[in-house]
Parts: C-alpha cells; structure tokens; sequence
C-alpha cells in the first residue's frame, strides 16, 4: 500500500474520476457508470469478516494494483493481494499525521475501489448505506455472496 502524496497525482486522479463515472455527491444520481454494474443496499455495517470477503474478491480478480479513494482525505495504490484489514492506520511522520485506510464499508465518507484498468469497482455513498458494483465478473460475485454480505437490492 502506497498513499498517493503528490498532488498533481492526487487531482489528475480525482478529477478523471469526476469526469468518467460523473460523481457529485450532491446529486441522486450520484455516480453514472459507464460499465455493468448493480446498486445495492447495506442493511449494516460489515464485519471484519464481510471485509475479508470482498477483500478475497478483489484479490481473485484484479491481478494488478488497485486504487482506494476517500473522498477528501488520502488516496492510496495498492495491491488487493495485501488483504489490509478493516480500520487500519499508521502514523506518517513525513506529513506529521495519522493515515487512515478506508474499509470498503463507506462509514461517513465516499470510498472508491477501482481496479487501475479503471474496469471493475465498488462505490460506497455513505448516508444512503449504499454501495455500487461495476464490472460483470465483480458484480457477480457479490450477486453471490450478497447474503452473506448483508445487501438488498
């Protein structure tokens, strides 16, 4: 795992985000994905692990680097064969700070996973406890496991 510190990074990362998938939280068509994808509900936050499951998920279907954004706060590469666990944290001692990991639950926060090829995803809209899958192979597996991972369409 790597926090993306330089900022020219971090905006060209953010803004081809914006400009791709159409976020705006401040609409109800908040994301527009250009690829299959499915909404759905999470009727409780998930346990360690629930996270471990997506992690897996992630893990058998991206094979390269993986990018995890939290709207307003650090954004990361990293490797979803490194299962980070859930509210992981470290002190930076370059930037002076506390980094915080997000969990793919969207606790308080928009969190974004995307694959770097930009073709498989999980959005998380923190207040609407929902989440959007993007990608065929992805979208299917959690059509699988959405039981155990507490969704409702």
């Amino acid at each position: 795992m790597q926090v993306i510190k330089d900022k020219t990074v971090y905006r060209e990362l953010w803004d081809r985000f914006c400009a791709e998938f159409g976020f705006d939280r401040e609409k109800e068509n908040w994301l527009i994905l250009p690829l299959p994808h499915k909404s759905y509900k999470v009727l409780r936050p998930w346990t360690e692990e629930q996270e471990r499951i997506i992690s897996g998920i992630f893990s058998r279907l991206c094979t390269g680097e993986m990018y995890a954004l939290d709207w307003q706060h650090d954004c990361f590469t990293f490797s979803p064969d490194e299962h980070i666990p859930p509210d992981f944290q470290f002190y930076d001692a370059e930037r002076d700070c506390n980094v915080y990991f997000p969990g793919f639950y969207p606790d308080g926060d928009f969190h974004f996973f995307l694959s770097a090829d930009w073709q498989l995803g999980l959005f998380g809209h923190p207040w609407r406890a929902e989440i959007c899958v993007m990608g065929t192979a992805l979208t299917a597996e959690f059509e699988k496991l959405k039981e155990q991972l507490d969704l409702a369409e």
